[in-house]
């Protein structure tokens, strides 16, 4: 693995466990064991770091945004636990959203326009849902359908600084990971039909016991 790719990886590190505030590139540089004019020749600063992480995040989210059509339960239940696992990942980022808002007028446009395409496909999801039968009611309103994915994407971005706050940081790990999808799919559970939301229940707590998570090994933290 090349310094850079190292230095994004030990930013992330100490970013999620620290805060972006109270991590230098000195530290940085320090927890790997290179010079500051190491990290310089790849970033010139922090905040060059912590947008090439917003990137990936950004990538990843969006690759999760879609599914196979018509939606399976499994289907459905992937886009739950995924979408909290990569949260979990990069949750500085939305711990310190106001921080990089602040710092980057670039990144806080990425993450507005994030934060709606994100309630977007979770719009066309419970639509699509909707569709084929799964709704207890088929003439539910559209502006409930709106409401019920805007819920949803507050408990995604808010469920591990809610687990860090209340329970400590080290609460704040994979060990929720089903707990918050359940959470999150309790918003639109209602409207289901209950032999699709309980197949969705069901799914969840596999997926999220799975060691492999958007093609990628789990680290419980």
């Amino acid at each position: 693995m090349g310094n850079r790719e190292r230095i994004v990886l030990e930013s992330l590190r100490l970013f999620n466990e620290n805060g972006f505030d109270c991590v230098t590139t000195n530290q940085i540089s320090k927890e790997l064991g290179i010079s500051p004019g190491n990290l310089y020749y790849h970033f010139r600063n922090k905040e060059e770091i912590a947008s090439e992480l917003y990137s990936r995040m950004t990538d990843e989210v969006r690759a999760n945004g879609s599914w196979d059509s018509p939606a399976t339960a499994a289907g459905v239940a992937r886009v739950y636990v995924v979408s909290l696992d990569i949260i979990q990942r990069f949750r500085f980022i939305f711990a310190d959203s106001t921080t990089l808002a602040h710092m980057s007028p670039a990144i806080a446009s990425r993450h507005r326009e994030s934060l709606s395409w994100g309630t977007g496909r979770l719009i066309a999801l419970f639509e699509e849902l909707r569709a084929s039968g799964h709704f207890r009611r088929p003439d539910l309103a559209a502006s409930a359908v709106a409401r019920c994915a805007a819920t949803t994407a507050v408990v995604f971005v808010g469920w591990w600084q809610y687990l860090g706050t209340v329970y400590g940081e080290r609460a704040a790990g994979h060990d929720h990971l089903e707990e918050g999808a359940r959470q999150a799919f309790s918003i639109v559970e209602p409207h289901l039909t209950d032999s699709f939301a309980g197949e969705v229940t069901s799914e969840i707590g596999r997926i999220a016991a799975s060691e492999v998570i958007s093609g990628a090994r789990r680290v419980r933290s």
